[in-house]
């Protein structure tokens, strides 16, 4: 018999209050209507995308959310039974067969409904033409198209999202002023958002409403005849929708998400999906603002001070680790380089494979640690394994006779290329249990075909990076949240021991 935690247990552990638990344990909340939004930082700055509402909580910028546990394993990196011990107060599991829980109880959808509006739109002029210098004439269109509109009890911008017949399905709520308050309207069907459906061939989408107008009052030149839609955020949803419904006369679409981290992702995302529905490579075109977004660039131009674009701090890494590598097989008089030369003169393919095992163990040991002061060592053993990795590629790939250095920088050249952020969120165990997996595979694929070989020894090097990558830029952060869960568990257990 195993010991499993029942589900009464579990269920017990889910229905703790998130946002309690988290300001307990000194978070920050911002409170936005009905539920609260959790401040937090990464590597690519500060945010503000996980909503907590009780003991639920969505991740809107991942698109991933659920319950106490999950959130405690995937904020703070603690195992289940970490996160079990830590809501039950140390509970301990029964020792009894495994149970299955469905906590989740679907409850019924509200009625959509739009708010009321305001006898005027003065405040909502003022703003979106005054702070953030919208073109009037744009604003009065949408007006006048009842998709813009101010609501009566708060004197919000109501931003309206109809479907292809032109009925309201979602609506969002702001307030005519920065930074303030933001809901979506209870009810809102997801698949639609703030849009103008012209008719043409070209669908131009955004992140925010602001930036869609924004967008216009900067290319007004015949807008009326083209296609705009507002994510709301970085949901696929909305465009997935759109382009179902217009597939027979949308032949490009042009992704116009944010110049950040966030909008970089979306990007990226946004063009697997619609590549995945049928639209071509030569059909999907990314238009960057020249600052951070669409409404950063109408600022610039009207002398008010912009935010500059953000360079997506995984991608920059990324490049880093491939031109160190680069660098590191040009100097081919260094040791480490004669090293190589001389293992694979005396065993052939067999020294890389060696060594590429080496390294995964020197990894697997380096990071049960889980301390910030084994994070070097942890590196340097993923480079090497990437390193070898890519050596190897150029010994069974090179048929050409071309220089090696020219192979193996072309290879981790395309490496860069093809690697997405967006699907680069894994924790650390699940990304050395990949590892493994692949390198499980190594001696199979040797034996099999040099192409089952290339396949495996390029999925070893792009893992390898992409966890350097981590430990780079997310991995430092994460395991000092999940050390300071820890920590304050064993002080808490100390002093009941010390009663």
């Amino acid at each position: 018999m195993m010991a499993y935690y029942t589900k009464e247990q579990i269920d017990k552990a889910n229905k703790v209050d998130l946002e309690e638990y988290l300001r307990f344990r000194g978070e920050r909340l911002k409170q936005t209507g009905s539920e609260s939004r959790l401040i937090y930082r990464d590597s690519t700055g500060e945010h503000d995308s996980i909503s907590v509402r009780g003991n639920r909580w969505y991740d809107h910028k991942n698109q991933n959310g659920g319950y106490t546990v999950k959130f405690l394993q995937e904020f703070y990196g603690l195992t289940f039974k970490e996160a079990m011990q830590e809501l039950l107060n140390g509970e301990i599991p029964e020792y009894r067969k495994d149970e299955t829980t469905n906590f989740e109880v679907k409850k019924p959808k509200a009625k959509f409904q739009l708010s009321e509006k305001a006898d005027n739109m003065k405040r909502l002029f003022a703003y979106l033409t005054k702070t953030r210098f919208l073109s009037t004439d744009v604003v009065k269109f949408f007006v006048e198209q009842k998709l813009l509109y101010q609501e009566k009890m708060h004197n919000n911008i109501a931003f309206v999202g109809t479907d292809k017949n032109g009925i309201p399905r979602y609506a969002s709520e702001k307030s005519a002023a920065d930074g303030g308050f933001k809901m979506t309207v209870r009810g809102s069907d997801a698949q639609y958002g703030f849009c103008w459906r012209g008719g043409g061939r070209n669908l131009f989408v955004f992140e925010a409403a602001v930036d869609l107008l924004s967008y216009i009052t900067l290319y007004p030149e015949e807008w009326q005849k083209e296609n705009y839609i507002a994510l709301d955020g970085v949901s696929p949803k909305p465009l997935l929708k759109f382009v179902e419904d217009h597939k027979e006369t949308i032949m490009d679409v042009y992704i116009c998400t944010d110049y950040d981290p966030a909008g970089i992702e979306a990007a990226e995302k946004l063009m697997d999906l619609l590549l995945a529905t049928g639209y071509s490579t030569e059909q999907l075109h990314r238009e960057y603002p020249f600052y951070k977004d669409w409404n950063e660039q109408l600022k610039a131009e009207n002398n008010v001070e912009p935010i500059l674009p953000q360079a997506h701090p995984k991608k920059v890494t990324y490049h880093k680790i491939v031109r160190r590598l680069g660098i590191i097989n040009a100097k081919t008089e260094e040791p480490y380089m004669k090293w190589k030369e001389n293992g694979f003169a005396k065993k052939r393919i067999i020294f890389y494979i060696e060594g590429i095992k080496k390294e995964f163990e020197q990894v697997q040991k380096e990071a049960e640690n889980k301390i910030e002061g084994t994070l070097k060592k942890l590196e340097a053993s993923l480079l090497r394994m990437a390193d070898l990795s890519v050596d190897l590629i150029c010994v069974i790939e090179n048929q050409q006779e071309l220089p090696k250095l020219t192979v193996y920088q072309n290879t981790v050249m395309e490496l860069e290329k093809a690697y997405k952020a967006y699907l680069d969120h894994s924790k650390m165990k699940a990304r050395l249990n990949t590892l493994q997996k692949e390198i499980g595979c190594l001696e199979k694929a040797l034996q099999k075909d040099s192409q089952s070989l290339f396949l495996c020894l390029k999925m070893i090097a792009d893992l390898s990076i992409k966890a350097a990558v981590y430990i780079k830029t997310d991995y430092p952060l994460e395991l000092e949240r999940r050390n300071s869960i820890l920590d304050a568990r064993k002080n808490e257990i100390e002093k009941l021991d010390m009663r």
